[in-house]
């Protein structure tokens, strides 16, 4: 029993019974402090809890901490970026206090990457451990870390995602390094030699976790080329649901696979169009009735499809894996007018998930695909919510994969062709706005962004009972339209005195307009 535990347990006999009773061996400078041991009697209880006092102290206090032996680390070398400028550098400070959209954190940080500046020394442990939490946010703060910040980041294991191989060349990198280091060195080897990079996971595939597999599998998409399909096709064998579903992905996007050309001979014989002498032409729909194991090892029957049948998810599963554009070719019908057709199908929503599904995952760019995506687009502004939920959640990546210049002229067109003022009719397309600003690859152009902004304050309150809507689109146009075009119109919208919780939510908007433009600004200024 330790000293403490004796003192503990003669508390709790009473002190009554633990006359002259002293614990032994305390440490010299402790029993210095304590009550001798001919105390009178009726100085047990003092002593007592003396002894507990002036041990609690000693334990809590008295601690000498070890040496620690361990080299200084070399000195942080030179910076090669340039100094942040003093305003920019003051507005990050704001950014991190708290109360801001993570959005604008990233566009500072493409503004600092623009400049050619690093970020101050004395914030990169807050970026660091930011990029710690939010693994979105690495690809903004790598480029600006700076020499000080790659040193810093090698001193806490936590921070390792930041620092650079020091010593190690790829190969090394991927034998001994951690998942995120060895994941992030297959990325990058598959942008470098495609091949190299393949062979070194094939090597090491079957000593790897299985859970690691299908993570370390999609770096193939990386270059992807046919000499990754027969690495690609074994994995379709894999015990692993989750490699086999990678693998299905990646061959997916492969132009020309194996995969690709069975998936779309058995869809091939499910659509034909119908055209009676009277009444207008129609898309019918032949359900497969059954799936063998060739098919189960192409992935179909893998996913989930909730709201539809198992064979409607089986043929959602043939038509995500066919490029859209074999059909207008085939059914000799331009997309617009499949769709319209589908609509008038049964299995309209089995149809319209298949095709969305196929634009977001084909091998296919938007660009290659935009008759497609501009038919999807349209189709889902003029459906009902339930055909629109039949789109898969990532569709809307589609807007950060399009070219800016085709995205600003589309939305440009849809804009122009709505009315004047919006009311609850166009909540529809307040919805697809917010998703073109959350997934736009640049900024919008300034007549598109006074456009937009005009029509949505031009008459609020015919939106009144959607305020909700509102409040988003709000939130999400303000980081993305050009601030000099919109803080113009601030001064017009503050005259009509508008009052109530939408006035709130409009001036955050005009403020954060016109902190992006203060950023801006900010990084124009010398360092």
């Amino acid at each position: 029993m330790s000293d403490a535990d004796q003192l503990y347990s003669l508390l709790q006999v009473g002190s009554s019974r633990a006359a002259g009773v002293r614990p032994a061996a305390l440490p010299p400078e402790l029993a210095a402090i304590l009550p001798p041991n001919d105390a009178p009697a009726d100085a047990t209880e003092a002593q007592l809890w003396l002894s507990l006092a002036a041990w609690s102290l000693w334990s809590r206090a008295g601690l000498r901490p070890a040496n620690i032996t361990r080299a200084a680390p070399d000195a942080a070398p030179a910076e090669h970026l340039r100094p942040c400028p003093a305003g920019a550098e003051a507005l990050l400070a704001r950014l991190l206090q708290g109360g801001h959209k993570a959005a604008l954190l990233r566009e500072w940080l493409r503004g600092l990457k623009r400049y050619g500046g690093r970020i101050p020394a004395r914030f990169l442990p807050n970026l660091l451990a930011l990029g710690t939490r939010h693994a979105e946010l690495r690809a903004e703060v790598l480029p600006v870390l700076g020499a000080r910040g790659q040193w810093l980041s090698r001193l806490d294991a936590a921070w390792e995602w930041a620092a650079p191989a020091v010593g190690q060349d790829g190969l090394a990198l991927w034998e001994t390094g951690s998942l995120e280091q060895r994941h992030a060195a297959l990325l990058q080897w598959r942008a470098e030699d495609p091949a190299a990079a393949r062979e070194a996971l094939a090597e090491s595939w079957s000593s790897e976790a299985p859970e690691l597999r299908a993570r370390l599998l999609t770096c193939l998409a990386v270059n992807l080329g046919p000499d990754d399909e027969a690495f690609l096709e074994a994995a379709l064998d894999d015990r692993r649901k989750e490699v086999r579903l990678a693998a299905q992905a990646v061959l997916v996007k492969l132009p020309g696979s194996g995969l690709r050309r069975r998936l779309q001979a058995r869809a091939g014989p499910l659509l034909r169009i119908k055209r009676p002498l009277l009444g207008r032409a129609g898309l019918e729909l032949s359900l497969p009735e059954a799936i063998d194991k060739a098919m189960t090892r192409d992935g179909v029957g893998a996913a989930s499809h909730p709201g539809l049948g198992e064979k409607a998810g089986w043929v959602v599963d043939l038509l995500a894996a066919t490029d859209p554009r074999d059909w207008s070719a085939r059914l000799e019908t331009p997309p617009g007018e499949l769709l319209l057709m589908a609509r008038r199908n049964d299995f309209a929503h089995a149809l319209v998930r298949g095709w969305s599904s196929a634009v977001v995952r084909g091998a296919a760019s938007p660009q290659e695909l935009a008759e497609w995506v501009h038919a999807l687009l349209v189709f889902w502004l003029s459906s009902d919510a339930p055909m629109r939920h039949q789109y898969p959640r990532d569709f809307f990546d589609l807007f950060s994969r399009m070219a800016p210049g085709d995205l600003h002229a589309w939305l440009a067109d849809v804009v122009g062709a709505s009315r004047r003022s919006w009311g609850e009719s166009e909540l529809v397309l307040l919805d697809l706005l917010v998703q073109a600003a959350e997934h736009s690859p640049a900024p919008w152009p300034a007549a598109l962004s006074r456009e937009v902004v005009e029509r949505l304050l031009k008459d609020l309150s015919s939106i009144q009972n959607a305020q909700w809507v509102l409040r988003s689109a709000l939130d999400s146009l303000s980081g993305i339209v050009d601030p000099p075009a919109v803080t113009a119109l601030e001064a017009a919208w503050r005259a009509r005195g508008l009052e109530g919780g939408i006035h709130d939510h409009i001036a955050q908007f005009f403020d954060t307009v016109r902190f992006r433009h203060e950023m801006s600004h900010s990084f124009q200024e010398p360092a």
